[in-house]
C-alpha cells in the first residue's frame, strides 16, 4: 500500500513537471521575434513619419543601394 502511493506522488510530481516544462516552452516561443518582425517595425515607423522627415531615410537607402548597382533606385 505504501509502494503504491509511493508510486503515485511520483507520478503526479513527474506530470507537474512536464506541464510546467510545457508551458514554459510554449510562452518562451510566443514571445520569440524573428528578423521579419523587425523589418516589419522598421517599416511601420517610417511610414508613420512625415514626408520631409523620410526624405533624408530614403535617400540614404537610396546611396546605399546606389553603390551595388552603379545607379540610385527610385
Amino acid at each position: 500500500m505504501i509502494a503504491t502511493q509511493t508510486v503515485v506522488v511520483i507520478f503526479a510530481l513527474l506530470a507537474l513537471g512536464c506541464g510546467a516544462s510545457l508551458a514554459t516552452v510554449l510562452f518562451r516561443q510566443e514571445r520569440q521575434t524573428g528578423i521579419y518582425d523587425g523589418i516589419a517595425n522598421f517599416r511601420r515607423h517610417i511610414d508613420a513619419l512625415s514626408p520631409e522627415a523620410r526624405r533624408n531615410v530614403i535617400s540614404r537607402h537610396a546611396h546605399t543601394r546606389g553603390g551595388d548597382r552603379g545607379e540610385p533606385r527610385q
